[in-house]
């Protein structure tokens, strides 16, 4: 038994934590461990890093944690059914050999600190740093010190390894892309908010590390994407969420930013977004991402009185292309159907402005911001420069008043049924006999 646990268990009741300085849970009592599984979801277990960086709660626990490391009680709020709950994370000491680690106690009782300046009559605390760089290393993450014009008066090594030059005496503005200079700039004169960006000056070591996860793709057709990740030189740009705090620095009002690497989530996400969108067979929009991307369409002509019309495309003898070449070829016929009808489209019929999509196995869907006219003589050329594959169309026009994305689509999928059972090969407009 740990010298805390007999110490903090002596107290029925207490919700508390103790951490150490390199984030580690050194011990919970059975009353904080049921209170923070119910409140955050933490497991607390003992001798891991605490807390997990989960939720937005979790960042601003981790902002708490900061401010104890650097000798200042800070304190969040949050609400649970109506109940107002107050974390408050202290700095622990050891004798005068400075902070040895941070107690958390969770409290169901709301007290108010006295303000001391306008920042903390305003709600905003502010974080008191002595002047010492062995207390900045102390925070556990990638953090510097800013004066309100945005130059580094210190930064901490986790901060300072991932960076090229020395910062010191450098402005982060330097740093970022110059589309959010006016937002963070914003934020360092706020003393408060964060920021997203990428920093070319931030080099794609072990501390800002790559994505392990590739996506999928089908063979010899798709590409991956790089929506999140741009090359420089071999270099890699990182994804950084800034987060500025009002602090001091050597008695001087300042703003500790802690640069958060949030490439891996964008990457991550922008993955995920592809394997729900994207067909992996073809490469265009899914069902799921055009009917998106058509309801966003729809909802802007509609205010815009533009023009906007569906066409819908049913391969008439997939099924038997399939049953006699077998899966792989007729998928190799598909893809080349779908790159003819991509460059006829954006050579061709640039005008139109389409969005392309697979509606179902042997069904394509066509988003034209265009009159019906316009893509039914669109729909009729496709068909004649197809040669390996005989095609039904569908077409719906926006004028005839759809009001939803399944009636705009329904109407389409009507017309191209009829098509099919009309003899198939040809193309019909919805409401036009």
């Amino acid at each position: 038994m740990s010298i805390w646990s007999g110490v903090l268990d002596s107290c029925p009741g207490l919700l508390c934590c103790v951490i150490n300085i390199h984030g580690k849970l050194l011990h919970a009592t059975h009353g904080y461990k049921a209170v923070a599984f119910r409140l955050f979801g933490h497991k607390c277990e003992e001798g891991k890093n605490y807390p997990p960086m989960i939720t937005e709660l979790d960042r601003g626990i981790h902002e708490a944690l900061t401010a104890a490391c650097l000798g200042d009680t800070n304190a969040i709020e949050f609400s649970e059914n109506g109940k107002i709950w107050e974390l408050t994370a202290s700095p622990l000491k050891v004798d005068e050999s400075g902070i040895a680690g941070v107690v958390i106690k969770i409290s169901s009782e709301l007290q108010q600190p006295a303000a001391k300046n306008d920042d903390d009559k305003n709600g905003t605390q502010t974080v008191t740093i002595q002047n010492s760089p062995e207390i900045l290393n102390s925070i556990p993450f990638r953090a510097g010190i800013v004066d309100s014009h945005g130059v580094f008066m210190a930064v901490n090594k986790f901060l300072a390894s991932c960076v090229r030059a020395d910062l010191v005496g450098r402005n982060v503005i330097e740093l970022v892309d110059p589309v959010v200079n006016s937002d963070l700039l914003h934020i360092i004169v706020k003393r408060s908010g964060n920021v997203e960006c990428t920093m070319p000056d931030i080099s794609a070591c072990e501390n800002f590390y790559p994505s392990g996860l590739e996506p999928y793709l089908d063979e010899e057709f798709n590409e991956p994407s790089r929506d999140t990740e741009i090359e420089i030189d071999n270099d890699v740009l990182r994804r950084v969420k800034l987060h500025a705090t009002p602090s001091e620095w050597n008695g001087e009002e300042a703003v500790m930013l802690t640069f958060e690497d949030v490439t891996e989530f964008q990457r991550n996400h922008e993955q995920l977004r592809r394997l729900l969108t994207v067909d992996r067979h073809t490469g265009i929009l899914n069902r799921l991402g055009i009917e998106q991307v058509t309801g966003r369409l729809l909802s802007e002509k509609i205010q815009e009185y533009g023009h906007l019309s569906i066409i819908l495309i049913r391969i008439e003898n997939y099924r038997e292309l399939n049953e006699a070449l077998g899966y792989v070829p007729s998928n190799r016929i598909l893809r080349s159907f779908v790159r003819t009808m991509q460059r006829f489209l954006s050579e061709d019929k640039k005008e139109m402005k389409c969005v392309i999509g697979r509606w179902y196995h042997d069904e394509f869907i066509i988003a034209a911001q265009c009159s019906g006219a316009a893509a039914v003589v669109a729909a009729n050329e496709i068909r004649g420069r197809s040669k390996s594959v005989k095609l039904s169309c569908g077409v719906s026009d926006l004028t005839d008043g759809y009001a939803s994305v399944s009636e705009f689509i329904g109407a389409a999928y009507g017309a191209m049924a009829e098509a099919v059972k009309s003899g198939g090969s040809i193309t019909v407009l919805a409401g036009h006999k």
